[in-house]
């Protein structure tokens, strides 16, 4: 099969789904997707070693790199200009999604999606350069790094939305008198893990807002706030993962990201504590730096990856009740 080969699927039987009516999928255009997502992950992690090691102004200027662009990989300079790099090559895989959609899609509200995305990354750009001309200004470094999570989650939602599930597979089948409805439609589909669900991605967001504002302003009544929404998070994740486990048996495609959430709830929550105990017990003594930026990142990260998890567990129980 080709770049940019489709297959036409039958319609769909739902009359909510307008313009989708007769829908596309194209393979190469889901594994660009899903291969952009996983790049913007690694930038992620390229960004929070940055942060981890201080090393934001280990390059003065932009958009090049001592005057070059690629300057001798030494010290902090090397987790600067890498990110740079992932940073360059995300933002162009995304403009040529943005034109490959634009171009291909039948879907408008999907090409707007993605010319969002594409604005988000130019914008993301803009504010890393902002970050090193203005010597890292706690404002802009927050926003920097909270649009940085929404891209990513935004790249994952992308991913499903041109993937065979969401384009053409039958809804996932609804259970009628299921014990955990919470609303006044019966047999609607994970209508009992839903509410919690859409709280766990409101504080899972509240939580990276808090954390980026710990990271780059070290306030403590910040931290307490982070700390505590982190628990609030650990105790929705396991809400979801149960309802999901007991209510949904039998349906791996609920199941298997529910039971995710858990995993990377746990690890986001095990190595907080470990950042804690590395930035904060022992901030004044002696400590090994390797661990630190280890435990740093990866809370960073991680929590990433549970936002986008929960978005995308999200999604696909809005598409399973259509």
């Amino acid at each position: 099969m080709g770049v940019g080969s489709k297959h036409v699927l039958p319609p769909l039987s739902s009359p909510t789904r307008g313009e989708e009516s007769v829908s596309h999928f194209s393979r190469w255009m889901h594994i660009y997707a899903k291969l952009l997502a996983g790049v913007t992950f690694l930038l992620i992690i390229a960004g929070g070693l940055v942060t981890s090691t201080q090393s934001g102004l280990s390059v003065p200027d932009w958009p090049l790199s001592y005057g070059q662009w690629m300057p001798p990989m030494v010290g902090g300079v090397r987790y600067e200009h890498t990110h740079r790099i992932i940073a360059s090559l995300v933002g162009l895989m995304t403009l040529i999604l943005a034109i490959w959609i634009g171009f291909s899609e039948s879907r408008k509200w999907l090409r707007w999606v993605t010319i969002a995305a594409f604005g988000a990354v130019v914008i993301q750009g803009i504010l890393g350069g902002m970050t090193v001309l203005y010597l890292l200004p706690a404002p802009i470094s927050i926003f920097h790094a909270c649009l940085a999570q929404t891209f990513f989650t935004l790249m994952v939602s992308l991913a499903y939305f041109t993937s065979r599930e969401w384009v053409s597979e039958v809804p996932l089948p609804k259970v009628p008198g299921s014990a955990d409805q919470l609303t006044s439609e019966p047999g609607t589909f994970g209508s009992g893990t839903k509410r919690p669900l859409f709280m766990l991605i409101l504080l899972t967001y509240l939580q990276l807002i808090l954390g980026a504002t710990v990271r780059h302003m070290a306030n403590h009544y910040v931290l307490i706030s982070h700390i505590v929404s982190g628990f609030l998070v650990l105790i929705h994740a396991l809400i979801v993962m149960s309802r999901v486990v007991k209510h949904h048996e039998g349906k791996p495609k609920l199941i298997v990201p529910s039971i995710g959430l858990g995993v990377i709830t746990l690890f986001q929550t095990t190595f907080g504590m470990g950042s804690f105990i590395y930035t904060v017990v022992l901030h004044q003594m002696v400590q090994p730096q390797t661990a630190k930026i280890f435990f740093v990142t990866a809370h960073q990260s991680l929590g990433a990856l549970l936002l986008a998890t929960a978005v995308f567990l999200y999604l696909r129980i809005l598409r399973g009740e259509k």
